[in-house]
């Protein structure tokens, strides 16, 4: 019956993915092929996520299965990321995971940085696979998780996912899979850097979002990054609530909005009328110069394939 429900919530998932539009037999046949495959196999596939981003998928890899039925998964967050940045910029990728955002900013930007962090070590293990694999020189991978200290955290991974680990106090359960991971600052680890052309960055760190910005104060003192792409959970793991992060960023100048990539428009919103867990947090004094940004770009969707390479 378990199952059952999930499959019936994957095929649900697959059908009304607005990048499956007018195409959902071919998106579910994906979805049959891919099962298929790593139950022969037992093998990655690569597959061709835009015409110039190659990805690794390994069976056990949420992303990548996401990745593979319906190409640009986050579809408003991912067109936002491909029609706003530009080859100067820098963008931060924490919760990199196998590094799917960290490959889509490559694709944009040639002489900035790309600052990926992922606690995992699997996980960290894959992004640099597919930095590899793009031959990928402007990404600076980091194996640390992002908190609001210099020293380590205990990560837990009660459902062995790789999307669904997350910082925890709780040191002595034993149903869990618990790692003791370095952790830093985004104050510390990029106090040297060039901030100028940090304009985005994307987090999603399972409920610990709030000890991540507590440890860029500096950081969001400069309004920078412009933008924020995060998920916004209430941190039952650390004792906050949504309300208190959207706290924070409005303390630092930073409105909440949504964004439409179909009509290619930004919405103020509230916590009341959120539409999703992601939200996008914009600094006021930059909201001119991304919407200037964003009316620059072509109002269209890059089509992902599904293309095998050699499985060597």
């Amino acid at each position: 019956m378990k199952n059952n429900l999930l499959i019936n919530k994957i095929f649900r998932y697959i059908i009304v993915h607005p990048n499956n539009r007018q195409k959902q037999l071919l998106s579910l046949s994906k979805f049959f092929g891919w099962q298929l495959y790593k139950r022969i196999t037992h093998h990655h596939l690569d597959i061709q996520l835009l015409q110039n981003v190659k990805l690794r998928c390994y069976p056990n890899s949420q992303s990548a299965s996401a990745a593979i039925y319906c190409g640009l998964y986050d579809y408003d967050e991912m067109n936002f990321l491909l029609r706003y940045l530009r080859e100067e910029d820098s963008f931060l990728d924490i919760g990199a995971n196998i590094g799917i955002y960290t490959l889509l900013a490559a694709s944009k930007i040639k002489s900035g940085t790309i600052y990926s962090f992922e606690a995992l070590p699997t996980n960290y293990q894959r992004l640099e696979e597919n930095i590899n694999l793009n031959n990928l020189t402007q990404v600076k991978p980091l194996s640390i998780a992002i908190a609001d200290s210099v020293g380590s955290v205990t990560i837990s991974n009660n459902t062995k996912s790789d999307s669904t680990a997350f910082i925890t106090t709780n040191t002595t359960d034993t149903t869990a899979e618990s790692l003791q991971i370095p952790s830093s600052t985004l104050d510390n680890l990029l106090h040297t850097g060039n901030l100028n052309h940090l304009t985005l960055a994307k987090m999603d760190i399972e409920g610990a979002e709030i000890l991540a910005l507590k440890g860029a104060t500096s950081l969001l003192q400069q309004q920078r990054p412009h933008v924020w792409i995060l998920e916004l959970l209430n941190g039952v793991n650390h004792g906050y609530r949504k309300h208190d992060i959207v706290k924070l960023l409005q303390d630092y100048g930073y409105g909440l909005y949504h964004y439409n990539a179909d009509t290619n428009q930004l919405q103020s919103i509230t916590l009341e009328s959120q539409q999703s867990d992601n939200v996008f947090a914009i600094s006021n004094s930059a909201l001119d110069f991304v919407h200037s940004r964003l009316s620059q770009s072509p109002l269209s969707t890059p089509v992902p394939s599904f293309v095998g390479y050699n499985q060597q």
